[in-house]
C-alpha cells in the first residue's frame, strides 16, 4: 500500500489565534491539544534538540489534519537559524514499510535525522516513526502505528 498523506504540520507563533483561525473561522475541530509536551524522543526525531512545544491537532472533513506547533523552547529567532523549526513545515504520512523505506531513504541520499524511534501517540497507541528533511525546509514524517507494523 503506499503512503497516506496523514497531516500537514504548521509551525506557529500564537496557538490561540491559529486555533481560532482553524477552528472558528475555517471550521476545523480540535481532535487535542497538548499544552507542553517535552518528549525527548521526538525532540530527536524531529530534529529539533531540547524541543519543548504545544500541539494541537484539528481535523475537518477531510482526510488529511492540521497539527499546530507552537515552540516553546527553543524559542523561535533565538535559535540558531534552521534549528528552532520556524522555517519548517510538516507533512506526515503513514505507511506499511517503515524499515524498508528507511533503507531505501538512505541508499538514495535522503538521511533521516534518527532511525525509526518507537513512540506513544497522543490517542495512546504505539506507533515506529523517523523524519527527514527536503528542499525548501520542509521535514517529512513517516509512521508506522504498531498495528502495521511487521515487528512485535
Amino acid at each position: 500500500m503506499p503512503g497516506e498523506l496523514d497531516h500537514v504540520a504548521i509551525f506557529v507563533t500564537d496557538m490561540n489565534r491559529s486555533i481560532h483561525l482553524f477552528r472558528d473561522l475555517l471550521g476545523l475541530k480540535v481532535d487535542w491539544h497538548l499544552p507542553r509536551i517535552e518528549e525527548p524522543k521526538l525532540a530527536e526525531v524531529v530534529g529539533i534538540p531540547g524541543m519543548i512545544a504545544e500541539i494541537a491537532y484539528l481535523s475537518g472533513r477531510g482526510r488529511v489534519a492540521v497539527e499546530l506547533v507552537r515552540l516553546i523552547h527553543p524559542p523561535p529567532r533565538q535559535a540558531p537559524s534552521g534549528s528552532d523549526g520556524s522555517d519548517r513545515i510538516g507533512l506526515s504520512f503513514v505507511v506499511d514499510n517503515l524499515d524498508t523505506l528507511h533503507t531505501r531513504l538512505c541508499e538514495e541520499g535522503w538521511t533521516p535525522f534518527t532511525p525509526a524511534v518507537r513512540m506513544r501517540t497522543p490517542d495512546g497507541g504505539r506507533a515506529r516513526m523517523f523524519c527527514f528533511s527536503v528542499e525548501g525546509g520542509c521535514v517529512v514524517e513517516l509512521i508506522e502505528p504498531e498495528s502495521r507494523s511487521s515487528e512485535t
